[in-house]
């Protein structure tokens, strides 16, 4: 059936790294496709049953069945059973999991699974999929209620590790292979298949699916009703108390709020604190959904002022001899020093956590060291907090959640048995020498005035020599421009700021380091003198005194920095000749 080859590999490929990234791709297609933000997995079964069987399965076949489904949790075998047996009376299932899957060298397995759409008006998919364990074959099936806004390939195809261990996607018709989505198979699927190959993401132990901890269809649900419901609002009164990017930081918070909300639907009684609540945004979402709890931060936020009073936001600090007895969760949202605080107050307080850490810190509030150099930084920081964690007697999960941010891994501790009285006051022991061995007496408090990083306040002689250091790279290389009076001005190259960063000296450049933005932000701040665009360096030319003359009071740099002197004479340059 799948006989037309859309991409085919050049080099041969080892069978357990063809099961690596396919399973990969299987558990997550929304690494790859755009349109999906999470798939529930229904049923995994071996089965037993007639040679092409599959090939016989068709969309009307499997819409009818989709239509009956009323929800996620009515995929049982019977269901199955129901789907496949019109092919073949014969047909034996017997339920099985992905771990069992990948130990196994043969056997023919079928998975069953809905794909949830990023958009909300797209409709969600049920997939098919038979993994051929002997024959490295995975074909693939989806269908929807309707073909409009079709968020999977809307025909059978098939990733095959063929003879020599050739790696190829095929399809059954050259109909198919005449569309947009056989040109993502080819283009998008095939080219991460292949990445996946060559690195070893697929054997990293801490990726884990997202929203592993909550159904994704209840997520999904949940998220799409607090962002229509806050989401319009909330961007438009954002930028007049706040400086932020309402486009993360509003969206980001209704992921989290939403996840929060799945992850607590069991719990009857939940009363939270918000440590380093910040912007108070996920409490004001929080409270407004019902939830019981406040939020405390060293110092007030403008934005606060846009919620309504109910929101209940407190300024206060949180150090080592806090507790919280009265809430049964502590919230640790890109809580910074206080990141590896949380699993020990929710120790003291009787109370579970959650904690999504950011910027790595330790328990004297000074930058976490690290341990381990063969992982990332991220990931030694977050395996540090993972043995807090366990050290504090908490079970210990571990989420990754679906916001924009590259750090998006999450930890959930939950009381366990252990926490009897007699243990827990071992437990608080053997923590406190952990906290004392990391000399948590010293522990540094957030200060409750902001500090300015942005290479405004650094000194002048430093500066002056960051930017001459640019403007001399810049001008290595000539480019000359005519000026008005018929003369020539060398306006210099390009350069890139990853090129310009290795003239700077180290010392110089460690000072950098402790801004915002470092070198980018500096050169930023110096617009009358650079042109900065997606991270490429030139120089400007002055303004004209027709373009403004908000400029005429101040000196003009070029006159007296560039070896051309200014572009334009005293009378039309927009700075002051002197």
């Amino acid at each position: 059936m799948f006989q037309i080859p859309l991409a085919t590999s050049s080099t041969p490929i080892p069978q357990d790294k063809f099961w690596d990234a396919v399973l990969l791709y299987h558990n997550r297609p929304n690494l790859v496709n755009r349109k999906i933000t999470a798939v529930s997995q229904a049923l995994l079964c071996e089965v037993c049953f007639k040679p092409n069987l599959l090939e016989r399965l068709n969309r009307p076949s499997l819409l009818y069945h989709l239509r009956r489904l009323s929800s996620v949790e009515t995929i049982t075998e019977e269901f199955l059973k129901s789907l496949l047996e019109p092919y073949d009376q014969t047909l034996k299932l017997t339920h099985t999991t992905m771990d069992q899957f990948k130990v196994v060298r043969n056997g023919q397995f079928i998975s069953l699974r809905v794909l949830y759409p990023r958009a909300r008006n797209h409709p969600k998919a049920m997939e098919i999929v038979l993994l051929d364990k002997e024959r490295c074959k995975v074909t693939c099936l989806a269908v929807s209620d309707t073909e409009k806004h079709f968020i999977a390939p809307p025909y059978p195809y098939q990733i095959e590790l063929a003879e020599h261990g050739i790696l190829k996607i095929n399809v059954g018709s050259f109909e198919d292979a005449d569309t947009a989505q056989a040109e993502w198979l080819a283009d998008k699927l095939f080219t991460k298949l292949l990445k996946w190959v060559d690195s070893d993401d697929c054997d990293n132990k801490r990726i884990v699916p997202s929203l592993s901890l909550v159904k994704a269809d209840e997520y999904c649900l949940t998220y799409n009703r607090l962002k229509e419901l806050y989401g319009t609002d909330l961007v438009k009164k954002w930028p007049i108390k706040s400086g932020t990017d309402p486009q993360k930081y509003v969206f980001e918070d209704i992921a989290i709020a939403s996840y929060l909300i799945c992850l607590w639907k069991e719990d009857r009684d939940v009363r939270f604190i918000d440590c380093g609540c910040g912007n108070g945004l996920l409490v004001y979402l929080l409270n407004q959904e019902g939830y019981e709890g406040y939020g405390v931060d060293v110092r007030r936020r403008p934005i606060w002022d846009i919620y309504p009073p109910t929101t209940k936001l407190e300024v206060g600090t949180i150090g080592p001899n806090s507790t919280f007895p009265d809430t049964s969760w502590i919230l640790g949202n890109h809580s910074d020093e206080l990141t590896p605080w949380i699993p020990v107050l929710a120790l003291k307080s009787n109370s579970n956590f959650f904690v999504l850490p950011c910027c790595p810190y330790d328990f004297n509030g000074q930058k976490f060291i690290r341990r381990n150099t063969s992982v990332s930084a991220y990931a030694d920081y977050l395996d540090y907090i993972e043995e807090v964690s366990e050290k504090c007697g908490f079970f210990t999960e571990i989420d990754k959640l679906r916001i924009p941010s590259t750090k998006r891994t999450c930890l959930v501790g939950r009381e366990t048995t252990r926490k009897t009285t007699p243990n827990k006051q071992q437990i608080l022991k053997e923590i406190i020498e952990l906290v004392e061995q990391k000399t948590a007496e010293n522990f540094v408090q957030r200060s409750d005035t902001e500090k300015v990083r942005n290479c405004t306040k650094l000194e002048r002689s430093l500066i002056k020599e960051i930017v001459q250091i640019c403007v001399v790279k810049l001008l290595q290389e000539e480019r000359h421009v005519e000026k008005p009076d018929g003369t020539k001005w060398n306006q210099g190259t390009q350069v890139r700021i990853s090129e310009l960063i290795k003239e700077i000296p180290s010392n110089t450049l460690k000072q950098l380091k402790q801004e915002c933005g470092g070198l980018q932000t500096l050169l930023k701040n110096h617009r009358y003198i650079f042109k900065v665009l997606n991270g490429i360096i030139s120089l400007q030319k002055p303004c004209c005194i027709k373009e403004t003359e908000k400029y005429k009071d101040k000196p003009c740099w070029f006159l007296k920095n560039h070896p051309d002197g200014c572009f334009y004479d005293s009378s039309d340059c927009g700075y002051r000749h002197e």
